[in-house]
């Protein structure tokens, strides 16, 4: 699921004209929507219609993508030292807003 999730944040990240950003809630919390007419690999899996799909990131995303741990961290405060211990997905199909929702927490 890792590897899906390195897939869903490149394009998150190369194509910010095509995502919305969620109201945050938290302070350890990146939220986005899209589309729902977008098309990933196990689609259906990742993203459940009308019910969350919660995955903790294998260890080595932390390492192996820093580009992308710069990106949301500076997304969550570009002001603070951003070292998080592990990475979560939430994701979901919101089948009446037709979009995919995508959350990305630390801890």
């Amino acid at each position: 699921m890792t590897e899906l999730a390195v897939i869903l944040l490149n394009y998150l990240k190369a194509h910010p004209n095509l995502t919305t950003r969620e109201t945050e809630r938290y302070q350890n919390t990146v939220t986005f929507a899209v589309s729902d007419n977008l098309i990933l690999p196990q689609q259906a899996d990742l993203f459940p219609d009308d019910k969350l799909a919660v995955v903790r990131l294998a260890h080595w995303f932390l390492t192996d993508q820093p580009e992308l741990m710069a990106w949301l961290g500076n997304l969550i405060d570009p002001d603070q030292v951003f070292d998080p211990d592990s990475v979560w997905l939430t994701t979901a199909h919101l089948t009446q807003r037709k979009q995919l929702y995508i959350e990305i927490s630390f801890e």
